[in-house]
């Protein structure tokens, strides 16, 4: 009995190491979506300045990519 839940017990590790691997992968691709989407819209005047000036550093150089730690595809 004990070694069946010894293999239950690693098989749960193992799968809670692979949902956060998947979920971070899932992050990192919203999260470069997000800066790709509010550099667009920033573009045709369709980003609300409240998130606008969250993008913004304090030289007003707009650069959601750096905000959101992704690199551009």
């Amino acid at each position: 009995m004990m070694s069946e839940l010894d293999d239950l017990l690693r098989q749960k590790a193992e799968l809670e190491t692979r949902i956060q691997e998947v979920m971070a992968g899932q992050i990192d691709r919203l999260k470069l979506e997000f800066a790709d989407l509010a550099y667009k819209l920033r573009e045709i005047g369709g980003l609300p300045n409240a998130v606008e000036s969250v993008f913004t550093d304090k030289a007003g150089t707009f650069n959601s990519y750096r905000v959101m730690r992704v690199k551009k595809a």
